[in-house]
């Protein structure tokens, strides 16, 4: 018998609440005109169903399903101008910084520190698309999981109740400046959750993290559901939670160091790639390979390039005579990825639709840490998840 911790529905309300959001946002917008219909029909209808099962895995499921189809009725959330005012001179002040300081590196630096994307040439941004990094450039759980680390460093002595307020403050600030993409609220979340847990002395449950993340965006803004960076974003963290530790066990031959690397690369493709083909249309057949060589760069490259930006706010002498460090470190990591993206292979044409897609993610699901069927029968649904893709594609 299955214990509790390892059925991803029943034991993990936030999950089963979290899918009845996203699926009553879907259905209310699934045909053009039509959502005060589906709303006024479908509402009821889930909210009787919630009520029928009784706060269980399949009531918070359809209760989840009424409140995305109400919260459909009403526009997206946003904060008063006078609260994300000093933001915005932020933002501009430090985008202004970056641009001083770090010469023809400062329109890639802008993004990945800032999520200022506007001044990156079309031929840098081909080139990391090409490799499969592209995602380095969007602010998510890569850039929270610097910041959040650098302020543990800082804080190792202080009580978790203390880190956890401290980074509510830190985050939302970081959130506030990069103008609240999609992808950083949900990795801020859910590194929230962990502090919180840490504080409260309780176990971290990373799919309920993901989940009330994906709650906290979508109640927010349900039109973030068709949101390409919320689907990538999601897509990659969700398969780094259902398959870092097999993938990792698949890799133990490996120094454990370079398994997990390896491991996080794997299952942030496997997360990415269906929906990379469906909006783009190529696959990045190299993107493994650069993901493991250049991924190692990235922490040096943004904690030395934000370090150097933060303080040319107060000594810009100072900041300018440091700025040749993430200048030299930004340079070698374009090199690496105009080098990979030069190779006649490394990137090819493809097409998938999005059923294709559907049935990619059911075959990792049934090979993952949370099993929808029996043990003996995961690899069997997993071929003919992958076999049922095919036909799709034909």
């Amino acid at each position: 018998m299955e214990t509790p911790e390892h059925v991803i529905f029943h034991y993990r309300p936030m999950v089963c609440m979290g899918l009845g959001i996203a699926v009553g946002i879907f259905l209310s917008g699934s045909v053009s005109g039509t959502g005060l219909i589906m709303v006024l029909c479908l509402f009821p209808l889930f909210s009787g169903l919630g009520i029928y099962f009784g706060f269980k895995g399949a009531a918070l499921f359809a209760f989840g399903c009424a409140a995305g189809l109400l919260r459909t009725l009403f526009g997206p959330v946003s904060l008063p101008y006078g609260l994300m005012y000093p933001f915005e001179h932020m933002r501009a002040g430090l985008s202004s910084a970056c641009a001083s300081l770090f010469g023809e590196h400062a329109p890639l630096l802008n993004a990945m520190l800032w999520g200022v994307k506007g001044g990156i040439s079309d031929s840098v941004y081909d080139a990391f698309r090409s490799c499969g990094i592209a995602h380095i450039l969007a602010l998510s759980g890569l850039h929270v999981s610097f910041v959040a680390g650098a302020l543990n460093r800082l804080a190792r002595r202080a009580l978790p109740k203390v880190k956890f307020y401290t980074s509510i403050v830190v985050l939302f600030a970081y959130c506030a400046i990069a103008a609240f993409p999609s992808s950083l609220i949900r990795a801020s979340v859910m590194s929230l959750c962990s502090l919180y847990a840490a504080a409260a002395g309780r176990r971290y449950d990373m799919p309920s993290g993901i989940a009330f993340s994906a709650i906290v965006i979508l109640l927010a803004d349900p039109t973030a559901l068709y949101s390409i960076g919320f689907e990538l974003s999601f897509g990659a963290v969700i398969m780094i939670s259902l398959l870092m530790r097999p993938v990792t066990e698949l890799l133990s031959f490996l120094p454990l160091p370079i398994a997990q690397m390896a491991a996080l690369s794997v299952c942030g493709t496997l997360g990415t790639l269906p929906l990379s083909v469906y909006y783009f249309g190529t696959i990045p057949v190299l993107g493994l390979f650069a993901n493991t060589l250049i991924l190692p760069m990235v922490p040096f490259v943004f904690l030395s390039a934000m370090a150097v930006n933060l303080i040319g706010a107060a000594m810009p002498a100072a900041a300018k005579a440091l700025s040749f460090i993430p200048m030299f470190l930004t340079g070698v990591m374009t090199e690496a990825a105009n080098a990979i993206s030069s190779v006649s292979f490394a990137v090819k044409q493809a097409a998938i639709t999005p059923l294709a897609c559907l049935f990619v993610y059911l075959a990792c699901f049934a090979v993952s840490d949370q099993p929808l069927v029996s043990p003996s029968k995961k690899y069997a649904v997993c071929a003919a998840s992958l076999f049922a893709a095919v036909l799709c594609m034909l």
